[in-house]
């Protein structure tokens, strides 16, 4: 059976054509993801597959990085969360406590009525007509909000349906995330933070969609499409258009499927480098390696279930910026100049003039040769003050300019230029100088024109002690630097699972820094040595990985692997993963006192009380086996996939019986019908 995968990230869109029966791949192509415009990189991808095999194909799988970039990046749909049954006033004092779980600031929650009096009784009715009444203004602006309530399986998550339907009648268009549907966790914070997520997600899933429909339209593919979760199973187009925190890391599990397929070993360290991020994930005795709590990426923490990865700020596009006369790799993602170029000639004209202007001092605290670019029109869009509507019009009207034009052209002081949401909401993007254009103007990605990156290095050399010819060179020693640093930390957490924190603090990775540049300066003669070593072969993923890994891998005295299909690892992941699915559901003991009078089980909004543990087991495990059964066809399996079932006691310190949890996988291989 043929499938096709496809993969859009944030910088390169990729493609592949596979054969799943002989588990062969047929053909692959790479090209720019246009984001203003997903669909035409995702065409122009498969535009470079065999076109005969294509029409042979009866699978189209799809896995993305854009939900992982949007929360490293902090990016995504205005969304807020209506939160039930917890006191705004005991918690008005920890804005670091929510900052923690990823939310801005209160501003984004909402708070009602609707506590219990503990978690096994029944909360008390909200307002509903208040609710009702102010669902418009509460959620102004807003195309998507979460619901989550305090101890929902008190009640089965009654008042999170309750106030999902209320919401959807006063605000017809709003998409509307219940996390206890997402979700078994006790603390509402992680089950808001990662329904607040799902809720600012959806519309750019839905987008995503949209543009694949669209291409398969054109080109006359009436096939099923699947998508990748963040566990590295497949699920169906409307599951994801529903859950798509469930694609947090789609992209990175996909790179672990991929990179697996490809480099055909039982052990490894898979390091897949794009565009925005570097992940990093492990496979032991031929499985992947399982988060052992919920995804954490960027500030986000969740209780979403996937493969262990570990997702950092580092790709072909980190700014490369300088500070105090020092160069840096910043965190933000910007379009590198020499892609730029590309779409818009332009540039190169506008930086000579731009250094005519400054002909006779380069120096600037800021980055004048930064351009703006507009990816996303506003011209229909509400919400938006006149500065930002007249900022689009100018950009949309000129093309990319540097900051300094775009405040002459706006008529907006420079100084009060205010471009951070536009920026944040994706409406803009900043292009300039990156590891790739680096990479270009070395000679080792001559894919683009190095032009507009050589005039703009003539602004960073003027602000940094570096030569202008020796910045490239240093660029790729700062990668190195953070791909090594990052990857022993990361072997230490796996070490010292216990002690995971520790590696964040300061003292930790001055050692590590230690290790570095013993790996670096590998004097034999030396008294003592921090130097590192790493037991596993490193398998490279991703465009620019051979012009890094390799010699990071000889630091760690390892070897690099990275084959032919490894700058497109994470399409061949997405059309070679299966599908996997896990219930679980839970008996809770309940106690009169020190004395166990029985066992509660929650079927949705509908609770059942048992007697004896034998009863609940057998009842949960029934429970459990109907609902993987469920679930699994809602992602795409057959009605028959393979199951199996395991019950388990969880008891405190003392050996008292606290739950009976039931856990139901499913497997099977993605349905075509």
């Amino acid at each position: 059976m043929i499938g096709i995968g496809i993969d859009t990230g944030g910088t390169y869109t990729d493609a592949v054509v596979y054969d799943m029966t002989s588990r062969e791949v047929l053909g692959y192509g790479k090209t720019l993801t246009t984001k203003a415009q997903l669909e035409i990189g995702i065409d122009r991808a498969l535009g470079l597959l065999d076109q005969e095999l294509i029409q042979k194909a009866e699978l189209l799988a799809l896995s993305t990085t854009l939900a992982t970039n949007a929360c490293l990046e902090d990016k995504g749909s205005r969304a807020k969360l209506l939160m039930i049954g917890m006191n705004p006033d005991k918690m008005a004092n920890l804005n670091k406590v929510y900052a923690s779980y990823g939310f801005h600031d209160l501003d984004q929650l909402i708070f009602i009525d609707g506590k219990p009096e503990n978690m096994f009784s029944v909360p008390e009715e909200p307002d509903w007509e208040m609710v009702r009444e102010k669902a418009g203004e509460w959620f102004a602006n807003c195309p998507a909000a979460g619901v989550c309530q305090i101890y929902p399986n008190a009640d089965g998550g009654k008042l999170e349906l309750g106030a999902k339907k209320v919401l959807t009648e006063a605000i017809p268009d709003l998409s509307v995330t219940n996390a206890y549907k997402l979700f078994d966790e006790v603390d509402p914070l992680k089950r808001g933070a990662g329904t607040l997520l799902n809720a600012r997600l959806v519309p750019l899933v839905k987008e995503f969609m949209l543009a694949v429909k669209a291409v398969m339209k054109k080109r006359n593919l009436d096939i099923p499409v699947a998508i990748v979760r963040s566990d590295g199973s497949l699920m169906t187009e409307s599951m994801a258009k529903l859950y798509p925190v469930e694609t947090l890391l789609c992209g990175p599990a996909a790179s672990v499927i991929g990179g697996s397929t490809i480099a055909d070993t039982t052990d490894a360290l898979i390091v897949d480098m794009g565009g925005t991020t570097t992940d990093v994930a492990m496979v032991r005795n031929n499985r992947p390696l399982a988060a052992k709590k919920g995804v954490s990426i960027g500030k986000w923490r969740t209780t979403v279930k996937g493969l262990y990865v570990d997702t950092f700020l580092l790709g072909g596009d980190s700014a490369v910026r300088h500070e105090k006369g020092k160069l840096y790799l910043d965190g933000e993602r910007v379009i590198p100049l020499s892609v730029l170029q590309e779409e818009s000639p332009v540039i190169v004209e506008r930086l000579q003039k731009l250094i005519l202007r400054h002909e006779m001092t380069l120096r600037h605290t800021r980055m004048i040769h930064e351009f703006y670019v507009l990816q996303k029109s506003i011209n229909e869009s509400t919400g938006y003050t006149e500065d930002e509507q007249r900022i689009c019009s100018v950009l949309e009207e000129q093309g990319p300019l540097t900051i300094e034009i775009l405040a002459e052209e706006t008529g907006i002081e420079l100084y009060y230029l205010k471009m951070d949401r536009l920026l944040e909401e994706g409406i803009l993007m900043r292009s300039g100088l990156t590891p790739t254009d680096m990479m270009v103007i070395k000679g080792d990605f001559p894919k683009h024109n190095s032009e507009a990156a050589e005039l703009a290095l003539e602004f960073l050399s003027a602000n940094v002690s570096e030569k202008k010819e020796d910045i490239p060179s240093v660029v790729y020693d700062l990668v190195q630097k953070k791909l090594y640093c990052n990857l022993v930390r990361i072997l230490l957490d796996q070490k010292y699972p216990n002690r995971d924190r520790r590696t964040q603090e300061d003292g930790v990775e001055q050692f590590i820094e230690w290790a570095y540049k013993d790996a670096i300066r590998n004097t034999p003669d030396d008294w003592t040595s921090t130097k590192i070593q790493c037991n596993l072969p490193i398998v490279g993923v991703g465009a620019p990985i051979h012009v890094f890994l390799p010699k990071v891998a000889e630091l760690l005295g390892t070897t690099a692997i990275i084959k032919e299909h490894s700058p497109v690892a994470n399409a061949l992941g997405a059309i070679a993963s299966q599908i996997v699915t896990t219930v679980q559901v839970k008996a809770k003991a309940e106690y009169d006192g020190s004395t166990l009078i029985g066992f509660s089980i929650f079927d949705d909004a509908t609770r059942y009380m048992f007697e004896e543990a034998e009863e609940a087991e057998k009842f949960a495990v029934d429970l459990a086996r109907k609902k993987v059964l469920q679930l699994s066809r809602e992602q795409g399996a057959s009605a028959n996939p393979h199951v199996e079932v395991h019950a388990r006691q969880v008891r405190f310190n003392m050996g008292v019986l606290f739950e009976i949890v039931a856990e139901a996988v499913a497997t099977d291989s993605f349905q075509l019908n």
